[in-house]
């Protein structure tokens, strides 16, 4: 039988360590996680340095497979009284709060109480502006006018709600922007119409309405929708200028839909990985969400409540950033590589929005955008006259010792081969580590080993790794 077995590499320790998977009571180390826990490590140095300069002021937490891999509060929640941030700290998403808007939307859609290419008119007959439709107002393409434009024509109420908004609209007819479906003009009064639709059709508020189909079935139990009457929340943050100054709220605090959404980073991750999985939406409507609007050749473009951006590798970005008083959200996600990146700040800095830091250590200096991360990291012994179970150890440090390694098989304790037991092992066996950012190619390349072959010996490891099952666990736990 041809001999190829892609050994896997752990300490020799147990309790294990988080770098390692389970997947049928075999353990395998994923090499993209470890490089991604290396460089999360000069992230952590990169912000700490940020906080302590006053540059930043917030909760940063990245996921990579929908598992955290990196999270850190750092700053103050209520700067008045000292009390710090911690991951239950609730922030004011902004515009962040678009995407709930737009999925309530959809839940309704599939639920049959409305078609995306419904007018307005057709549940607001006052409403003055003819032919826009519910996927106009998602993908900002209504040509409507931008309430936040006209606060004198709501007179002096302390808060308006997104009923004021259609009453407005409806009686004083300010000038739209531009005809229906003609041009993409990111807009709030878009997200607060449709908000109002929400109300509209279900009958009950909006912050109900989310809560009972979004917030409660993903468990995201710091997430609401806020208003400016209601008493504070345990861990709800306040939003601060520069120069620590407390932001008040206004009277557009009463509008939801296009912001007004408060929540943490861990319930943000819940939110994610709900669209990852198909948890509340249907897989066509996903995708349909996930399409962007403006048909053209553009690789940035909106969608139906996301951002997308199509990058230089053909992989996309679906993100949606948010602003509003002094709150800065950053939530960007990788979908083709399974990265999530979560920032909430509540002192204004402008800089929070340049994640190129962040990008550059995870996706560039780990060549992550030219590996496949779902394979994990493996020895390769090259001989072909034998299978071999071998426990290689791989120290850990940052910066990362180099992957690729040549190693003296005497220096290792040797396992039978589970397949032919009177098989003498080769003491003189050399064994390669496939390195960070490898592909099939280059790997091919280096040992002069075709790429059909590397598929097929990936496929017989997989085997084999099921046949020497107990012979691994064992070692493990040093029974050998």
């Amino acid at each position: 039988m041809r001999g190829l077995i892609l050994i896997l590499i752990l300490f020799f320790t147990l309790p294990f360590r988080q770098d390692v998977f389970a997947v049928d009571n075999i353990l395998i180390l994923d090499s993209a996680k470890i490089d991604i826990q290396n460089s999360v490590s000069s992230i952590d140095k990169y912000y700490t340095s940020l906080n302590q300069s006053g540059k930043f002021n917030g909760n940063i937490l990245i996921a990579y497979k929908g598992e955290t891999i990196y999270k850190k509060s750092l700053g103050y929640a209520i700067k008045s009284t000292g009390e710090r941030l911690t991951q239950e700290s609730s922030f004011q998403l902004a515009s962040t709060s678009k995407p709930f808007t737009a999925a309530a939307i959809l839940i309704l859609f599939e639920r049959g109480k409305l078609n995306l290419d419904d007018l307005v008119t057709d549940f607001y007959s006052d409403f003055p502006y003819k032919g826009v439709t519910i996927r106009h107002l998602l993908s900002h393409r209504s040509g409507l006018p931008d309430y936040l434009n006209y606060g004198a024509l709501f007179g002096k109420k302390s808060y308006i709600s997104n009923q004021d908004v259609m009453d407005m609209f409806a009686s004083k007819r300010p000038k739209r922007l531009a005809a229906p479906n003609t041009v993409f003009k990111y807009n709030n009064s878009n997200y607060a119409v449709l908000a109002a639709l929400v109300e509209h059709i279900s009958g009950e508020s909006f912050a109900e309405f989310c809560k009972e189909n979004i917030f409660d079935p993903l468990k995201m139990k710091n997430t609401w929708v806020w208003h400016p009457t209601q008493e504070r929340k345990k861990g709800q943050t306040y939003g601060y200028n520069a120069s620590w100054t407390p932001r008040k709220s206004d009277m557009f605090d009463g509008v939801a839909g296009d912001k007004g959404v408060y929540s943490t980073t861990e319930d943000l991750l819940k939110w994610d990985q709900s669209w990852t999985n198909n948890t509340l939406l249907k897989a066509t409507t996903i995708h349909a969400a996930y399409e962007g609007q403006t048909k053209g050749n553009s690789k940035k473009d909106y969608a139906l409540g996301w951002r997308t951006n199509t990058l230089q590798d053909g992989k996309r970005m679906i993100y949606h950033n948010g602003w509003w008083h002094d709150y800065n959200i950053v939530f960007k996600r990788y979908i083709d590589d399974s990265l999530t990146i979560i920032i909430m700040s509540n002192k204004y800095n402008q800089s929070v929005y340049n994640t190129d830091y962040v990008e550059n250590s995870i996706l560039k200096d780990n060549n992550y955008n030219d590996f496949n991360i779902t394979e994990p990291l493996y020895a390769v012994n090259l001989e072909e006259n034998m299978i071999e179970y071998n426990i290689q150890y791989h120290p850990f440090s940052f910066p990362p010792n180099p992957l690729e390694k040549e190693i003296n098989a005497n220096s290792v304790k040797k396992a039978p081969n589970p397949a032919s037991p009177s098989t003498t092992p080769n003491t003189e066996s050399k064994y390669y580590v496939v390195k960070k950012g490898d592909t099939l190619f280059n790997i091919s390349q280096r040992f002069n080993i075709t790429v059909e072959t590397l598929k097929k010996w990936n496929k017989m490891a997989s085997a084999n790794i099921q046949l020497g099952q107990k012979l691994l666990i064992d070692r493990l736990k040093g029974n050998d």
